[in-house]
């Protein structure tokens, strides 16, 4: 089974890039953020596909379509305010759980909102027992964790998706026991998920990882590759996200 997580930046734009995702690497289920559209103008992703849309109209928004049944699912948690940026699904016994962390600022009101959202997740996930689950949380978590996870620290060092404040969101996620599978299997190199459009930020290798698979250890033992497709953000045409996809297999 293979799993993708990808900031899609707009799935309307990036439709064609998805469906070649699908096609070309196989992909069973697929986890998309920053959807940009209501659940009703979501697109038709490929006809083997289910899907589960938690949309909003130009912002935000996730989904996540999968080959196999999807079991049940909750759009939304009490985290979000009104912004459409969580999504629950249970596929073939793999609690799913897709997100869009909002951006965040220095320490102003999107700063609060921020951690507010992430102690909102804490609590839902606090329902597994990551022991015996198969808990699989993937998206656009917005945090860099460590100095691997950006380009240049220094540059990075007080800046938002940096902040310490920040990191220590991810780092209870761990704490709580989840596996961070990137990082698993790029022990000590500096991987990126995201490259800023401005400055030709991809072909100078100047990212930061801003997209997470954090699995229970119930599942994380069955996870035979990781791929990062920096190759999809280089592409020219159709013009990319300024998102990697990352796929997991198991």
């Amino acid at each position: 089974m293979k799993i993708c997580t990808f900031n899609v930046n707009s799935i309307r734009s990036r439709l064609e890039i998805v469906q070649n995702l699908i096609n070309e690497y196989g992909i069973d289920i697929l986890c998309i953020q920053e959807i940009k559209v209501e659940e009703e103008k979501f697109p038709k992703i490929d006809n083997d596909f289910e899907c589960v849309i938690h949309g909003q109209k130009k912002l935000n928004g996730v989904a996540t379509c999968s080959r196999l049944p999807i079991e049940k699912y909750q759009k939304g948690f009490d985290g979000e305010l009104e912004e459409a940026r969580f999504l629950y699904t249970l596929i073939d016994d793999i609690h799913i759980i897709n997100v869009y962390v909002p951006l965040g600022d220095n320490y102003g009101e999107r700063f609060e909102y921020k951690m507010y959202f992430y102690e909102k997740l804490f609590e839902f996930l606090k329902k597994f027992d990551l022991n015996k689950d198969k808990v699989v949380l993937c998206g656009d978590m917005n945090v860099a964790f460590s100095d691997l996870d950006v380009w240049d620290p220094e540059i990075w060092e007080g800046e938002v998706t940096f902040l310490p404040e920040e990191k220590a969101m991810i780092n209870t996620l761990l704490n709580m026991g989840f596996i961070d599978v990137i990082r698993e299997f790029h022990k000590n190199e500096r991987v990126y998920t995201f490259y800023d459009y401005r400055g030709a930020k991809v072909y100078k290798n100047e990212g930061m990882r801003l997209d997470y698979f954090l699995l229970s250890p119930a599942v994380a033992k069955e996870v035979s590759n990781v791929e990062i497709l920096t190759q999809v953000r280089r592409k020219r045409k159709p013009t990319p996200s300024d998102h990697v996809p990352v796929i997991i297999e198991l």
